[in-house]
């Protein structure tokens, strides 16, 4: 790897060499994963990129923590690290926007602190690993002020998924009542099953998802049982 300055689109890059033939570039987008384009252009992803060769069966992918602009092409992988240009200065007509006889603030000035993760491996198993990677990175830990006792059982799980592909992306208190709503996401586009526990309530259910499908469920706590809703927690007719 090394850091070096694109002179032509004034940005400072990290770039990561590949030996990968025919390989595709792959970023995250918003509950899904979009085909970018392999020529060199500046794209835009959010938690990760990968390179996929399908040929020879082997994935190269790189998590962020903040930088979402990238490119790739037979040099390899540049990851975007600071651009140069003014804020709000996008060129219109002949108009000057940026005045050329003061100082003008620019676009990531002072001091920055990066972090990627990179790992390889099959392009299954990338794939599969690489959101909930992201996922995990990207969630800062917090700390609570508390001090147990350390007596008593050690209380049952809250609500868990068998399946380490799909996601969970939200449990919270339902608009209307006394029940959780629990969103599942599967992030790779492939079909895929896995079976949602309520520990607690004694409750589990194995659920099927299409590619890049989002679910929610309505956990009953009194009457203990579940109900799929849609995106507005209205019962969803089977």
């Amino acid at each position: 790897m090394r850091v070096y300055w694109n002179e032509k689109d004034r940005m400072l890059k990290l770039s990561v060499p590949t030996l990968a033939k025919d390989a595709r570039f792959l970023g995250q987008v918003a509950y899904g994963v979009a085909d970018l384009m392999t020529n060199g252009n500046e794209m835009v992803a959010q938690k990760w990129v990968a390179i996929v060769s399908d040929t020879e069966d082997k994935a190269v992918t790189c998590v962020n923590d903040g930088v979402h602009g990238s490119d790739f092409s037979t040099d390899g992988l540049r990851m975007t690290l600071l651009r140069s240009p003014g804020y709000s200065a996008h060129p219109l007509g002949d108009r000057t926007i940026v005045p050329q006889d003061r100082f003008t603030p620019r676009i990531d000035q002072g001091e920055r602190f990066f972090r990627f993760w990179i790992n390889a491996g099959s392009v299954r198993q990338r794939l599969d690993a690489v959101d909930r990677e992201a996922l995990a990175h990207n969630e800062n830990p917090f700390a609570l002020s508390f001090y147990p006792s350390g007596s008593g059982s050690r209380p049952l799980a809250g609500v868990t998924l068998s399946d380490p592909v799909v996601q969970m992306g939200a449990v919270k208190k339902a608009e209307d009542g006394n029940s959780l709503i629990v969103r599942l996401f599967e992030p790779t586009g492939n079909p895929r099953s896995t079976t949602l526990s309520v520990k607690t309530l004694g409750l589990k259910k194995t659920l099927r998802f299409k590619g890049f499908e989002i679910r929610s469920f309505r956990v009953d706590l009194r009457g203990k049982s579940f109900e799929e809703v849609d995106i507005l927690e209205h019962p969803i007719e089977l």
